[in-house]
């Protein structure tokens, strides 16, 4: 029987999950932790297809709930890292404040993860992953393959019903996941199938999605701010901050007028 290239995958995604886990652990470095989640988005699209290929053998559910907390926690921690890397930008005594009250906020977040991941139960993961192999050993790669292109297109589409709600915050983090998926199944199909047709450079929306992830990032740094400023007695701050709110809100529109156009463009491309 040919070699089962999804359980390979698989198996190989949580390996290197699995070491981003431990450098999290040991030292919770800015790119252990995105690695982390990078890592963790790639296991929930491939257990989606696998859902998908199994034709109802397998339920990714248990699946996705295990990894829920330490994605959730390692999210709210990189957050305040990436707050802190856009702030760095701007020099001013004014951000100081805000400043510190993002490295408190950093050491509460950093202590909250450490204690999600030492919860992390790989013995269950272990146990699932029994009955997972199990259940997904017949299907073949052809099948793989075929439900990975069905499940990108779906994403392509979902992509497609959205693009006209650029400026609501929710619906463009949500087209940013499904282009996120899109990204990861093609690296699936590319496991599968080297020579498949749906690996042309045009169907990959990488560089798109890393400017929808700038628009997004600077998003939220103005909500904390706003946050920030609200709790603040102090009018120079207010003032200043304000402004700084005001110039972010203002770039923050020109970037989606930018993203508008490069979604259009590749989805015309794609879809």
């Amino acid at each position: 029987m040919p070699q089962n290239k999804l359980i390979e995958y698989y198996n190989n995604q949580l390996a290197t999950f699995r070491i981003h886990f431990t450098n999290t652990v040991n030292r919770q470095g800015v790119e252990d932790i995105h690695q982390l989640r990078v890592f963790t988005k790639r296991i929930r699209t491939i257990l989606a297809i696998m859902e998908i290929s199994s034709q109802g053998e397998f339920r990714k559910k248990e699946h996705i709930h295990l990894f829920l907390e330490p994605f959730r926690l390692a999210g709210e921690l990189r957050e305040i890292q990436l707050h802190l890397h856009l702030i760095s930008a701007y020099e001013s005594k004014y951000l100081s404040p805000f400043k510190e009250y993002l490295i408190e906020s950093q050491k509460q977040a950093n202590e909250n993860l450490l204690e999600g991941l030492a919860r992390f139960d790989f013995e269950k993961l272990e146990e699932l992953n029994k009955v997972l192999l199990k259940k997904i050993e017949n299907v073949t790669n052809e099948i793989a393959s075929k439900e990975s292109r069905t499940y990108l297109l779906s994403k392509l589409k979902r992509v497609e019903e959205l693009k006209d709600n650029i400026n609501d915050d929710q619906k463009l983090h949500k087209i940013r996941i499904h282009l996120r998926a899109v990204m990861e199944t093609l690296r699936l199909m590319n496991a599968l199938e080297p020579s498949n047709e749906m690996r042309e450079v045009k169907f990959q929306p990488r560089s798109l999605n890393d400017i929808i992830g700038k628009c997004h990032d600077q998003t939220v740094l103005i909500v904390s701010l706003e946050r920030f400023v609200q709790q603040s007695a102090n009018e120079r701050i207010i003032q200043h901050l304000s402004t700084l709110i005001n110039d972010l809100v203002n770039e923050n529109s020109v970037a989606r007028k930018n993203i508008n156009t490069l979604l259009v463009s590749y989805l015309s491309q794609t879809v």
